[in-house]
């Protein structure tokens, strides 16, 4: 197969891939008879900049209400991966109006570090959608997370991060007077993983928001587990 055929491989590959993210999310969302605001939405991505071969990540996320978060990353092909999000939120922590949201993601390795340059370069798209009550939201975030792993003594490693991204924000019946509104917003997480082993992680991540519909800066603490025979 030539270069040009892999690439256009890959290119439908990520098309299916964002269509199917949609479609999930809006088919999820869509009977939630609670309503769903926007900052459902707004928490750290907990993305190393490095492609994996399969990962679940479960997070508890704190900021404007509080989320119980899982992910899960699949490799599309060497150098790409894609995911989904979905978990619960609650906005008013503990009152009785917990949601359920989902958003889906793409990461494509851009650079490794090597002795030339020493960061791990990964190129990262996703969409968010919710829906409730008459209002509906929309989210588009494209960046890069950036970081380097150091590895460290028996199996152990520690790899500290940044992912800053803009963001579309897309928002329906959010104005005042219940008009639609669109706004780019830029957002970055700051965080690190350590790796127990070559299965087990840990991350923490925050969240620096500045987004007016999905607003709110907030703080990830996670365990990521990569299931035995995928790594060597």
């Amino acid at each position: 197969m030539t270069a040009a055929s892999m690439l256009s491989v890959r290119l439908r590959v990520a098309r299916a891939f964002t269509l199917t993210v949609c479609a999930f999310a809006s088919a999820l969302l869509a009977p939630v008879g609670r309503t769903l605001r926007a900052q459902a939405l707004s928490y750290p991505a907990l993305q190393v900049p490095t492609v994996v071969e399969r990962e679940f990540t479960a997070a508890l996320v704190g900021g404007r209400g509080t989320m119980l978060l899982g992910q899960w990353r699949e490799l599309i092909s060497g150098d790409m991966h894609g995911g989904f999000d979905i978990g619960l939120y609650d906005p008013n922590a503990g009152r009785g109006n917990t949601t359920l949201f989902a958003a889906g993601h793409l990461g494509k390795q851009l650079a490794r570090a090597d002795r030339e340059q020493p960061l791990d370069v990964l190129l990262t798209a996703g969409a968010g959608l919710a829906i409730a009550d008459g209002r509906s939201s929309l989210r588009v975030p494209i960046g890069a997370a950036l970081g380097h792993t150091f590895e460290l003594e028996d199996g152990m490693a520690l790899t500290p991060f940044v992912h800053p991204r803009a963001s579309i924000d897309f928002c329906s019946s959010c104005s005042p007077r219940g008009r639609s509104e669109s706004d780019v917003s830029l957002n970055f997480d700051v965080g690190a993983s350590f790796n127990f082993n070559r299965r087990l992680s840990a991350r923490v991540s925050a969240l620096f928001s500045g987004s007016d519909y999905f607003g709110g800066d907030a703080l990830a603490v996670a365990l990521t587990w990569t299931p035995a025979g995928l790594r060597r």
